[in-house]
């Protein structure tokens, strides 16, 4: 989409654009402020239907209060134009912060429980956010975690009128498997699945499931499983490991019942305090495999043993039998020739 041209507004940069609408940065001449300015594309006012379920879900934004998006200042609905006018809050995008490196596990957590919180209050008016990923995620003055993007939203199943596409409007390997398999049934615990997600790759700096074909992301993720953080990122904390696993379990029902418990989960990992991790079947992300710290730890007491064995043990020398004494007698020959040589040439 090209830059808009609206009357009152100077736009100066896209944030975001998805195939309902562009995010824009911009300035309100009027009143000299900077806004963000959601620009519906004209196919999407065109399906009355579409036009009709995204500004019914705006409307019901303006009664959200919650830091985890910013607040909607005005909507405008015409014709051929349709846009929604947002707060600046000058956030920036947290990948560009992270300037590629993983996010250490003590500030993971605390990212996460502030989504969370945000996340219990769009659950508490039946909203599901439903494209969350890293990319996603901007930052208020470096540590407050905002969504500037509201396009992938939509409402829990049976609390409002969802747009006709919305089957999938999330990436592959965020998205959790009853948003494509059975999206009458979605609800906040698809927010869940992302979150759990989201944190995967931020801890350890890898995308779920890899560089593959969405299709095919979206049919492993009912079958298979990736690493255990542990495996992937060296003293990653395996409480941490576990809330993350629980997070992201294929069926919803297993995962937490709300985001109180997320949050709490959360929290006890800082002190080291685990959920259980409960049936591996049924999880995207497998279990620790213990394989490989038994294996360092045997080497461990190995090493250990052979040392407390040879301590104090008193010096052996080993004999010489008669094939080296014949080696060592021919060594020395050698040595004396090349002495007797070097003594001819210099005289």
């Amino acid at each position: 989409m090209d830059t808009p041209e609206m009357a009152g507004f100077e736009f100066r940069q896209r944030l975001a654009q998805s195939t309902r609408c562009v995010l824009w940065r911009a300035v309100q001449c009027a009143l000299e402020r900077d806004v963000l300015v959601a620009v519906f594309s004209k196919e999407v006012l065109a399906d009355r239907a579409l036009a009709d379920a995204l500004f019914e879900l705006v409307r019901k934004l303006t009664q959200v209060k919650t830091p985890l998006l910013p607040d909607v200042i005005d909507i405008r609905r015409e014709a051929d134009t349709g846009y929604v006018i947002l707060e600046d809050a000058h956030a920036a995008p947290l990948m560009s912060l992270l300037d590629g490196k993983r996010v250490e596990p003590e500030r993971l957590v605390r990212l996460g429980m502030k989504l969370a919180e945000g996340f219990a209050t769009l659950a508490q008016e039946h909203l599901v956010y439903g494209g969350l990923r890293p990319s996603k995620v901007y930052l208020v003055d470096g540590n407050e975690p905002l969504l500037p993007d509201f396009s992938p939203m939509s409402f829990e199943a049976g609390w409002g009128t969802n747009p006709p596409e919305w089957a999938l409007v999330g990436s592959a390997p965020y998205v959790a498997p009853e948003q494509y398999m059975a999206p009458g049934t979605v609800d906040t615990r698809a927010d869940m699945f992302a979150l759990g997600m989201t944190l995967y790759a931020l801890g350890t700096g890898q995308v779920p499931f890899g560089a593959i074909p969405a299709e095919e992301i979206l049919e492993r993720k009912l079958r298979d499983q990736i690493p255990s953080p542990c495996d992937v990122v060296k003293g990653f904390p395996r409480p941490l490991a576990a809330v993350l696993g629980r997070m992201t379990r294929r069926a919803a029902a297993e995962r937490y019942a709300d985001w109180d418990e997320v949050v709490c989960d959360l929290a006890a990992s800082l002190r080291g305090e685990a959920p259980a991790e409960g049936d591996d079947a049924g999880a995207v992300i497998a279990l620790p495999n213990p394989a490989k710290w038994g294996r360092a730890e045997r080497t461990i007491r190995i090493s250990a043993a052979e040392l407390r064995a040879h301590r104090g043990k008193p010096f052996q020398r080993k004999r010489i039998g008669l094939w080296g004494w014949v080696m060592l007698a021919g060594a020395a020959v050698l040595v004396l020739a090349l002495v007797v040589m070097a003594v001819m040439i210099l005289f």
